[in-house]
């Protein structure tokens, strides 16, 4: 995902650019130079992004940084974090399919009488 949507996740959680600003503690003007383009965030701002929009951390900061890396060995370093991540979350979701328990369906006709008696207690 690119940095653009990253910063749009979190605007549009904040209400307004200027107030994702105010709680990252930089300016509006260098979230449009980052969104643009122009330049990338520091480490510490992606992660805060990150934790507020509810992303992998290592993705937001592999995408800040593809925002201004012109070296193609160093691009490639960073998209690889996107495929990485894709893979543990694809693995982790097959997992916990896996780990679902199977449940038998219950066959009311198979209680032969068992409850004969329904006692129902009010207030």
């Amino acid at each position: 995902m690119e940095m653009k949507n990253y910063i749009e996740r979190a605007e549009k959680k904040a209400g307004k650019q200027i107030e994702l600003a105010k709680m990252l503690g930089i300016s509006d003007a260098y979230i449009r130079m980052v969104k643009s383009g122009k330049r990338g965030f520091p480490d510490d701002i992606c992660i805060q992004i990150a934790d507020y929009i509810g992303a992998d951390r290592l993705e937001v900061i592999a995408a800040s940084n593809l925002v201004t890396e012109k070296d193609e060995k160093k691009r490639r370093i960073f998209e690889s974090c996107f495929t990485r991540a894709a893979s543990v979350t694809a693995a982790a979701v097959v997992i916990s399919i896996m780990t679902l328990p199977i449940q038998k369906p219950v066959n009311a006709g198979n209680l032969n009488g068992q409850f004969t008696n329904v006692q129902i207690i009010g207030n």
